[in-house]
């Protein structure tokens, strides 16, 4: 079979089916072995009628298209349905009913005159076929059907997943390697100057390092530790740029909060780069985060450069292209991107639901 079914389970279901389709009429029967063989040819007919629909029709007309031929797909099965029954009243007729008599005598006292024909082809078979045999044959495949489904279901959102996780990682992953590159050019320089602020670079580079490679691995993570995150990524862009650049952080956060990984970090990198490119005055990034019960607020603001650079526009545009597609993805219909700008400052607004 197509679907996974255990093969446990399977014969579990099978055997219920046996139960229930002789359960009816057990007393019936005058020996067991009647009883195993008549019932027995009942439920194979089920299950070959199940095999044919989750083997052929069900992969052929609901799986293997994008849209669902669900005409074609009961038109089929029930001609099949309607084929098998047909193939019933034939055992039936010449094996079940001749061999099993004292069983089938009032039932034979009514119709035992009806032909073959009559049985299959005329207005009463087809009554009997269609009152008694289908919903029969139907219910077996009702039930797998809709487990087949279930299964589907289950392995398209395990796919799903995969799929974020990979996309997720493949995002964070265009954005760390910029940040750490500018990092040790940064430290390479001081390095040179043998600046006595080296070893604190180094420091707050392997806070962030440690942070990034090995405690953000989480979906969500403890908002306090990204403000960390942040502060010592301020720390390294003020000694970079020196007197050249201001930033104000102020920080509300109450209670024990969880957001996505680097995402506000992305917002203050692209701040950074967007403000001090070709800036021969003073920049400016004010910063404002703080949480409610429900939501993180998180405002960042930066000063243009007089002198805008396209390169930097460019990579700017990248790297909130990643922020969207990292917010479809964490927060679906739970967050809120906004972007404004005038001649003088940029400014990008984010609100996500605390976690």
């Amino acid at each position: 079979m197509t679907t996974k079914f255990s093969i446990i389970g399977y014969g579990i279901f099978w055997a219920v089916m046996f139960f229930f389709n002789s359960g009816p009429q057990w007393e019936n029967y005058s020996t067991s072995s009647e009883l195993i063989i008549t019932i027995g040819i009942l439920t194979f007919l089920q299950y070959f009628t199940s095999f044919i629909t989750l083997k052929y029709l069900i992969p052929a007309f609901l799986f293997k298209h994008n849209k669902p031929d669900t005409f074609k797909f009961f038109l089929f099965l029930f001609s099949l349905i309607f084929i098998v029954a047909e193939i019933d009243v034939l055992i039936r007729y010449y094996y079940i009913e001749p061999t099993y008599e004292q069983t089938y005598s009032h039932f034979l006292t009514k119709y035992g005159d009806l032909t073959i024909t009559q049985r299959m082809f005329s207005l009463w078979g087809l009554k009997y076929i269609i009152f008694t045999k289908l919903p029969f044959y139907f219910l077996s495949n009702a039930l797998l059907t809709a487990y087949s489904f279930h299964l589907k279901q289950e392995d398209l959102l395990k796919l799903k997943q995969q799929k974020s996780k990979a996309e997720l990682e493949a995002l964070k992953n265009q954005l760390n390697p910029h940040f750490i590159f500018n990092t040790l050019n940064n430290l390479y320089a001081l390095a040179l100057k043998k600046s006595d602020q080296t070893p604190m670079v180094i420091e707050k580079l392997s806070n962030i390092l440690d942070y990034i490679l090995y405690r953000c691995n989480d979906k969500y993570v403890s908002l306090p530790n990204e403000i960390t995150l942040i502060k010592n990524y301020i720390d390294l862009e003020k000694i970079r740029y020196g007197k050249r650049m201001e930033v104000i952080f102020s920080h509300d956060v109450k209670g024990d909060v969880r957001i996505a990984p680097l995402i506000l970090l992305t917002l203050l990198e692209n701040a950074c780069k967007h403000s001090t490119s070709e800036e021969l005055n003073k920049s400016t990034i004010m910063i404002d985060l703080k949480t409610t019960e429900s939501q993180i607020h998180f405002t960042i603001k930066n000063s243009k450069p007089k002198i805008m650079d396209t390169g930097v526009k460019k990579v700017n545009k990248i790297g909130l292209a990643n922020m969207r597609k990292q917010l479809n993805l964490l927060y679906p219909n739970s967050h809120e991107l906004k972007v404004t700008q005038d001649e003088q400052s940029y400014s990008v607004e984010l609100r996500v639901k605390s976690r």
